[in-house]
């Protein structure tokens, strides 16, 4: 049986690699890939970001200020998340999800400061909610939920703390029930024997919701939360291996980044990180990398104390 850091450092790190194989194919349809690029297996560089070749998006920075928030108040770390979430906003990322970027500014003026406490963000996450039509279901909550699941070791803590964190930004259900199945699965799957046991495992916790294993055909990638879940789970029941579940989730099309990056969050929990391809993680910025690798030991030791 793998070992549990194997699996922490696998959905952690696979978070970042799917975002980076993503990331120059985001809004390409699967057709324009396949014309432009051919089917794309390597780090490429480019796109509408201009990213360079293993450059992660916002999929991975605010996956990253999230695990920092757990780490500094575990027990209730909505307040320090949401003051990473301020400080990165501000530092002029390439992108942010307009959901995510309006939360964060309302949130930021609501609390009159740079920390604003549980109830201001849920506020400016409601006012977002109503500013969009009632429309509030991207994916952007779901991109940067894995570390609670990674984190803590009692599952009702980890969905708890995963609800929560998602509704700073999206007040909506799909978005909320997206997050807590998804950090199910990782709290699950990181104690898992095998790939069957974690498929079975991914089974269970979709009996009762909406989500089923779709065939290709079926999926639309789009960055509407249902949809790129959806696209998640194919890649994964759709491969046997880490590589392969990462470039089928790229290679959909339509949201690229964040989808290969959920996708990277199961499978490096199925897989481990001792199968996610050298060369990929090579490419991620060594600071980057680092922090990975802090955030790693802080969720095992996290683990091991319980």
């Amino acid at each position: 049986m793998k070992d549990v850091r194997d699996r922490i450092a696998g959905a952690l790190y696979g978070v970042a690699v799917g975002d980076a194989l993503g990331a120059p194919l985001e809004f390409m349809n699967k057709e324009e890939i396949l014309r432009k690029h051919g089917r794309v297996t390597e780090m490429i560089g480019g796109g509408w970001l201009k990213v360079v070749s293993g450059e992660v998006t916002d999929d991975t920075q605010m996956t990253l200020a999230v695990a920092e928030g757990i780490i500094e108040n575990p027990k209730n770390p909505i307040q320090a998340i949401g003051k990473r979430f301020i400080e990165w906003a501000r530092s002029g990322p390439k992108d942010i999800g307009g959901t995510c970027s309006m939360s964060i500014r309302w949130a930021a003026l609501l609390g009159q400061n740079d920390a604003p406490d549980e109830e201001k963000w849920f506020e400016a996450s409601r006012y977002t909610c109503k500013a969009n039509g009632g429309r509030s279901g991207g994916n952007g909550a779901l991109m940067r939920t894995v570390y609670p699941g990674i984190y803590y070791k009692d599952t009702v803590m980890a969905v708890e703390t995963a609800g929560v964190i998602a509704q700073m930004t999206h007040w909506d259900k799909k978005s909320t029930e997206a997050c807590i199945l998804y950090t199910e699965m990782i709290n699950l799957i990181i104690e898992s024997v095998n790939k069957e046991q974690a498929l079975q495992i991914i089974r269970d916790v979709l009996q009762g919701s909406e989500y089923s294993l779709k065939t290709r055909k079926q999926l639309n990638p789009t960055g509407y939360v249902v949809d790129s879940f959806n696209c998640a789970l194919h890649s994964i029941a759709a491969t046997g291996t880490f590589e392969e579940a990462i470039i089928e989730a790229a290679n959909l099309g339509g949201d690229t980044d964040t989808i290969a990056a959920i996708t990277g969050g199961l499978a490096g929990a199925i897989y481990g990180y001792n199968e996610i391809p050298e060369r990929w993680i090579r490419t991620l910025d060594p600071k980057i990398r680092e922090q990975l690798d802090r955030l790693v030991d802080a969720a095992v030791k996290n683990r091991e104390d319980r």
